[in-house]
């Protein structure tokens, strides 16, 4: 086999391994740690492909041995594609996956223990990972609205809808929603908890992955996403 041909397949198992490693975690037909670990052969065998098409094309005998290592950078870009992007997506995360706007008292999940499996996460807040939290995400804090909790409520649970998140469950101050990540599906829980204040009302929020020691920074960019949103729109 020649290099040009090796490289060829080496870019098809790469696609390969995207496309299957990333559809059979989120359709639940292996664990999400195989999902993972082929999203990463993914991305280091279009690596290998895309560094080896780039060296040998000029050195090439043939136009068709040429062609073939075009077609891999090719077919290699998707992978290296998404996994860079994941890679620059979590850069400078903490390994956690469990945040909350008040790390002293975060709110609790009543609805989302039931829905979770018991291989899932545990939602026992860690109080270890309250330093981590403070050092990469130290705005993400309590939201503070004129608003009533009746009032806040309605616009929380707005918010939650627009951001395509699916609430399942809500009684007085309190949400719960959940939101799923694009490429694999990760599924996350959010508790939203609203409480009245003597000007209005304070908002808290936390999210918690189900699976995963890490989650590349995903939950706290949505809790910081929606406090903005509901900052912002009056």
């Amino acid at each position: 086999m020649t290099i040009a041909a090796l490289t060829l397949s080496l870019a098809t198992a790469s696609l390969l391994f995207l496309l299957f490693g990333t559809a059979g975690a989120r359709f639940d037909v292996f664990s999400y740690q195989i999902g993972l670990l082929m999203f990463s052969l993914a991305g280091l065998l279009s690596f290998i492909s895309i560094s080896a098409s780039a060296f040998f094309t000029r050195r090439a005998k043939s136009a068709q041995q040429r062609r073939q290592l075009s077609n891999a950078a090719i077919i290699a870009l998707p992978a290296i594609v998404f996994f860079s992007f994941s890679i620059f997506q979590g850069a400078g995360a903490p390994l956690i996956h469990d945040v909350s706007t008040d790390t002293q008292n975060p709110p609790i999940f009543i609805k989302a223990p039931t829905l979770r499996k018991p291989g899932d996460n545990s939602l026992l807040y860690k109080t270890a990972n309250i330093p981590l939290q403070q050092q990469a995400y130290p705005t993400l804090t309590t939201l503070i609205s004129p608003l009533s909790v009746a009032e806040s409520q309605s616009k929380a649970y707005k918010i939650a809808s627009e951001m395509g998140w699916l609430v399942y469950y809500q009684h007085e101050g309190h949400i719960e929603a959940q939101a799923g990540s694009f490429w694999f599906g990760f599924i996350d829980d959010i508790s939203i908890r609203i409480q009245a204040t003597s000007s209005g009302s304070k908002i808290d929020l936390r999210s918690a992955s189900r699976v995963g020691k890490g989650d590349l920074g995903a939950n706290a960019k949505r809790l910081m996403a929606f406090i903005d949103h509901f900052s912002n729109n009056k």
